[in-house]
């Protein structure tokens, strides 16, 4: 069994991917849309470019970091390596300012340069890092308290990134009533989280090294044929199959939603950066009570209904303030009085999102169990790089769609007019909500149940024996 501190030591990993997808989630497309100035079919259209070449480097390094043998073990090399791209892309990501001047083709260049640069080397180190958790316990109920840990440190990083924005860098002025549209303010909230990503990276690498150097080591023959072939095998698993597209249907809808969040706050409940400051406590609570009951509902229910049900009470719960607002049954907007009654579907919803997050990220190492069973290799760096890969489609595919949404009613920060404001509502609370029946559909068929999981064990076991 692992300790606290070991859990401690390994979730502190999660803080570097923790600001990037809060930061590509709610401010990179708000931010090159509404304050640099590119058209925002265009910065969409760069999302998706690089969530493409995503999709090719997060297998082929998760296989990779699979098949390394070295002094520090098979997921370290790449923990140390990746501080750079994400420090140097992620900075250079957010220089640019409108008095620049660039045109439209240069300002995408540069957002598709630097996107790549930063989510290439968020892969590696996230993936191997997810893998590295799936490896250094197989318990099934512990592997859920891990990745708890895990998710809830990824939700305080995200938190305080937000904070640091809201509160910090876009704290509103005479000049600027909603800091959030101040030029002035990207480029050091761009160099603080670049710095807290790096000395996470550093501090998590050295504080798990002498867990990955106790781990399985690769045998077999390290050929391009090879690595195909089981990243096919891995890939291609009818457990995996059904986890994959569910995650990404889920993954898709709370990427548009998400992405949609601030212009919905900024525009339509016409909040400053101070006021939505105020969301962020409550986003920790969530996080808390999501951490304090996602591993001991696992020991009640199976993994499969909880994931069904959270999905669903979040699908209801997500467009009702929405819907309220529209027809003028919420508290005057812009008032402290409307932020405190959004705190209580934000503490529903949210919640419920979260322990779905913390339950599919142990639900992958359980599939690693099973391929294992049937391939004899342990290949944690696919499948987890698939998972990384999701989380990319939530920050990416989800941004892109809004990027199109926005392009598409011609959507404009200066002056946005009602009938603008109102499709936005509409993507959010209505297209959302109905996307979110596609994953329930496909999660229903998810199979590997508890029993299913200790008799595989119990015939790796065997094997071993």
């Amino acid at each position: 069994m692992l300790t606290s501190k070991a859990k401690i030591a390994y979730a502190t990993g999660a803080v570097p991917n923790g600001i990037k997808v809060d930061m590509f989630t709610f401010f990179l497309l708000f931010y090159y849309g509404n304050v640099v100035g590119l058209e925002p079919g265009l910065a969409g259209l760069a999302i998706a470019i690089a969530l493409f070449f995503d999709a090719f480097t997060d297998p082929i390094i998760g296989s990779i970091s699979d098949r390394t043998n070295s002094s520090i073990g098979r997921r370290h090399p790449y923990l140390f390596v990746s501080v750079v791209p994400i420090v140097v892309g992620y900075v250079f990501l957010f220089m640019p300012r409108s008095d620049w001047e660039l045109a439209q083709a240069s300002l995408f260049i540069w957002m598709l340069s630097f996107c790549i640069i930063t989510r290439f080397g968020m892969t590696l180190f996230d993936v191997p890092h997810r893998a590295l958790g799936g490896e250094i316990t197989k318990d099934y109920d512990e592997r859920t308290s891990l990745f708890s840990i895990r998710e809830l440190f990824a939700w305080l990083a995200g938190l305080s990134n937000a904070f640091l924005g809201y509160y910090v860098f876009f704290a509103s002025t005479p000049e600027y009533p909603k800091g959030q549209l101040n030029p002035d303010a990207w480029a050091p909230f761009g160099y603080t989280g670049a710095a807290i990503m790096g000395l996470f990276i550093i501090i998590s690498s050295i504080a798990t090294l002498r867990y990955g150097t106790s781990l399985s080591s690769w045998e077999g023959r390290i050929t391009l044929k090879d690595i195909y072939t089981e990243i096919r095998l891995a890939l291609t698993n009818k457990t995996f199959v059904i986890f994959f597209f569910g995650s990404f249907g889920l993954s898709v809808a709370w990427g548009l939603g998400n992405t949609l969040t601030l212009y919905i706050n900024t525009y339509f409940w016409e909040l400053s950066g101070t006021q939505i400051t105020l969301f962020l406590p409550m986003y920790v609570v969530c996080a808390f009570l999501a951490f304090t009951f996602a591993p001991r509902l696992v020991k009640l229910f199976e993994k499969r209904s909880i994931i069904l049900v959270s999905m669903f009470l979040t699908g209801i719960i997500y467009p009702a303030p929405l819907l309220l607002g529209y027809f003028d049954l919420t508290p005057p907007k812009g008032t402290y009085q409307l932020v405190m009654f959004l705190w209580i579907f934000i503490l529903i919803g949210i919640t419920n999102n979260i322990i779905g997050n913390m339950i599919r990220d142990s639900m992958v190492a359980d599939i690693a169990d099973e391929v294992e069973l049937i391939s004899d290799k342990r290949q944690e760096g696919v499948l987890f790089a698939a998972l990384g890969f999701l989380q990319k489609v939530n920050t990416g595919f989800g941004t892109a769609i809004a990027g199109f949404v926005l392009s598409i009613i011609g959507f404009t920060s200066t002056n946005p007019t009602d009938d603008q404001v109102l499709f936005l509502i509409s993507a959010q609370g209505g297209l959302v909500p109905i996307m979110l029946l596609i994953p329930i559909a496909i999660f229903y068929f998810y199979n590997l149940d508890r029993e299913k999981h200790r008799l595989i064990l119990e015939e790796l076991d065997l094997k071993k024996s």
